[in-house]
């Protein structure tokens, strides 16, 4: 714990500038129940109150959205032995994948950089995409999709209920801005992570863009958290069983279970979904690679190949496909 400690602060001076240095020590908001501190966008932060008490990763820069770069001598410094790659000697390995807690100091390096948000299966992040087609127009209205099934299941979608953020797209790849909503995740009644079966727009996941980030616009900062509803658990799914039987995340087991999961959502992927359903696997799998719990060069192998069965390396050509890949695996800091 101690190391812990050590290796964090040495993170924090190397990222804070000294005017961002603040005295005192902020509350963290707690995951669950009424947030320890209110958010208070005129004090400048940008995270949520109730994210607080989360995990953070800060970028390189904005516009470069891989983690934080740290050099080898942080590594050494810390005790901790260098990785072999350059890519990743980054905050993401230095704090033992952990990433960092939220600072006042942390929260300005957000605002400027972005980040990312570890939620460690404590929370659900429920990204709504929004492809679009040749003419500009969005391909499918995820948002109302997602409204009616509730409706359907007697539930509703509100998005002033949880922390509901606007996302800014990509405009030249084909995606329009989108939401991204928060949730507690619930322990009695895990979900199976990923793009839903039934709509692949939207995506079930424990970490992603760290609200507050440039671009990520919060419109919804409730006083609490709500947990994921049972309809929208119900949409997903349960995991699959072999993730269940290992659900802490650890072991090869889980791992392979969830790259199987993750080519065969990429296998299914239909015309026009292909070249984003390849960056999303390319990131799902570069994030396994970081965590030590794939082998990078096996999880090429196994994404290109599922690229060729789909018929991208075909059309695209190995280049572009193999370009998706290691943009997938930077942003992931396995690269």
């Amino acid at each position: 714990m101690h190391k812990v400690a050590q290796v964090r602060s040495a993170t924090l001076r190397l990222l804070e500038q000294p005017e961002a240095r603040q005295q005192g020590s902020a509350r963290r908001a707690a995951l669950m129940g009424r947030s320890a501190m209110r958010a208070d966008p005129a004090a400048g932060h940008v995270v949520p109150a109730v994210l607080r008490g989360a995990m953070f990763v800060p970028w390189q820069a904005p516009g470069r959205r891989g983690p934080a770069r740290v050099s080898a001598g942080a590594f050494t410094a810390a005790g901790l032995p260098v990785p072999e790659h350059p890519g990743q000697r980054n905050i993401y390995q230095l704090t033992g994948r952990r990433g960092l807690a939220w600072t006042p100091g942390l929260d300005a390096q957000i605002r400027r950089r972005g980040g990312e948000l570890l939620g460690h299966g404590q929370l659900i992040l429920v990204d709504i995409d929004s492809p679009a087609a040749a003419d500009g127009t969005p391909l499918v209205n995820a948002v109302r999709w997602l409204a009616d099934r509730a409706v359907a299941a007697g539930g509703l979608l509100d998005l002033s209920a949880t922390v509901s953020v606007r996302t800014p797209g990509h405009p030249a790849s084909g995606h329009l801005p989108g939401w991204h909503l928060w949730y507690r995740a619930d322990p009695a009644r895990p979900v199976h992570l990923g793009p839903l079966a039934r709509c692949h727009a939207i995506e079930l996941r424990t970490r992603g863009t760290c609200p507050g980030s440039p671009g990520y616009l919060v419109r919804s900062r409730p006083d609490e958290l709500l947990a994921l509803p049972p309809w929208l658990a119900g949409l997903a799914g349960p995991p699959p069983t072999p993730a269940t039987a290992t659900s802490t995340g650890h072991g090869g087991a889980h791992a392979q279970a969830r790259l199987a999961g993750i080519l065969g959502r990429l296998r299914a992927a239909r015309r026009g979904e292909r070249n984003r359903l390849l960056f999303w696997a390319s990131l799902r799998t570069g994030e396994l690679v970081a965590d030590g719990y794939l082998d990078a060069h096996t999880a090429i192998q196994a994404l290109t190949g599922a690229a060729t069965q789909i018929g991208l390396a075909g059309e695209d050509g190995p280049r572009a496909v193999t370009a998706t890949i290691r943009s997938g695996f930077r942003r992931a800091g396995a690269a």
